[in-house]
C-alpha cells in the first residue's frame, strides 16, 4: 500500500469511526477491537491504532489494559473540535448541534460585535466590507460554497476584531456551523439579498462605533441563520 492511500484510508477509517460513534452506532460503553477494524477495513494494524489515537485526542474513546478501547459519553467528547461537529451535525443528533451551536454564537458573538465597535482597527472593517463584497458576488451567483466561504471569512474577523483573544477559539466550532449550513443543503437556492445587506449595516454599525446596533444586528443575524436551517431540516 503506497504512503497516499495509507493516509487515505486513516482519514476514511477516522471519519467512519467519528461518524459511528456520534451516530450512538458505536454507543458510550462499546468496545472497539483494532482486530475486527483491521478485518473489515483492511487496514493495517498502526493505521488503526492511529485512528484510535486521533479520536482518542477529541475525547471520544479511552485504551484501558486488560479493557480495551471503549467509547466514552458524549459528555467527555470535545464538543468544539470541528471535526465532532461534523458528525454530529450528520447524525441523528444533528438538529440539536446546529441549535446548541446558535446558542454559543449568540452568547459569543453578539458581544464581539459590540465589542468591535470599539477596537476594529481600519484593516478589519476593510476585510469585513471586503467579505460582504464577496457574499454579494456569491448570491449572485448562486455559488453556494464560495458564499459560505466569504460567510466564514466575515464571522472569523468579526472574532478577531472583537480584541478579545479568546474569541478567536470559537472560530472553528462557528465555521463548522457555518459549512454545516452548505453540507447539509439549508442554504437555499437563492440567497436572500437582505442577507448580505444585513452584514453590511453590521459593518457600518461597528464603524460608527454603535455597540448596541452591532450587537442587536449580530443577533438578528444569528436568530435569522436558526430559524433557516430548521425550517429546512427534515
Amino acid at each position: 500500500m503506497t504512503s497516499d492511500a495509507t493516509r487515505g484510508l486513516h482519514g476514511y477509517l477516522v471519519n467512519r469511526l467519528g461518524r459511528m460513534i456520534a451516530s450512538g452506532e458505536l454507543p458510550a460503553g462499546a468496545r472497539i477491537v483494532p482486530e475486527e477494524l483491521t478485518e473489515r477495513f483492511g487496514a493495517s494494524r498502526p493505521v488503526v491504532r492511529e485512528a484510535l489515537r486521533v479520536l482518542e485526542a477529541r475525547g471520544m474513546v479511552r485504551p484501558r489494559p486488560k479493557i480495551g478501547t471503549r467509547v466514552l459519553p458524549m459528555r467527555q467528547w470535545n464538543l468544539l473540535d470541528r471535526d465532532v461537529i461534523r458528525w454530529r451535525v450528520a447524525g441523528p443528533d444533528g438538529p440539536r448541534q446546529l441549535d446548541e451551536l446558535s446558542d454559543l454564537r449568540t452568547a459569543v458573538e453578539v458581544h464581539a460585535a459590540r465589542r468591535c465597535a470599539a477596537y476594529a482597527a481600519p484593516e478589519q472593517l476593510a476585510e469585513l466590507r471586503a467579505a460582504c463584497d464577496a457574499m454579494a458576488a456569491a448570491a449572485t451567483a448562486r455559488d453556494h460554497t464560495a458564499f459560505t466561504t466569504a460567510d466564514v471569512e466575515f464571522h472569523t474577523t468579526l472574532l478577531a476584531a472583537s480584541g478579545n483573544a479568546m474569541f478567536r477559539h470559537f472560530t472553528e466550532p462557528f465555521a463548522a456551523f457555518l459549512t454545516a449550513r452548505e453540507d447539509l443543503r439549508t442554504l437555499p437556492d437563492q440567497v436572500d439579498p437582505g442577507v448580505v445587506e444585513s452584514h453590511r449595516r453590521l459593518v457600518a454599525a461597528i464603524e460608527s462605533r454603535d455597540g448596541d446596533g452591532a450587537a442587536a444586528i449580530a443577533h438578528s443575524l444569528i436568530e435569522a441563520a436558526r430559524a433557516e436551517v430548521a425550517a429546512r431540516l427534515p
